[in-house]
């Protein structure tokens, strides 16, 4: 069964679990920022961290919504939304 994308709620997409796996991303990023030679581990760096986590995340979520609104106008004007196969299953 061919199925087509035609609106993405932008609300279901902020109050879901998408936000919380992108902070934890960023927040794994930070992390992995803590293994270079030049990095001096305190508390001003754990709470850069942090903060760095919760601003990418919410730049990214931005970016998310642009995306995410400028898909449903042009699907709304007229242009073919993203066409999804899926299969029955047994």
């Amino acid at each position: 069964m061919k199925v087509e994308i035609k609106k993405i709620g932008i609300l279901n997409v902020i109050f879901s679990v998408f936000p919380v796996a992108v902070f934890v991303i960023m927040l794994i990023s930070g992390i992995l920022g803590m293994f270079s030679p030049d990095v001096t581990f305190n508390l001003s760096f754990l709470m850069n961290m942090i903060m760095s986590a919760i601003i990418n995340t919410l730049l990214f979520l931005v970016y998310t919504v642009f995306f995410l609104l400028a898909y449903n106008i042009l699907c709304g004007i007229g242009i073919r939304g993203v066409s999804v196969v899926l299969e029955d299953k047994e």
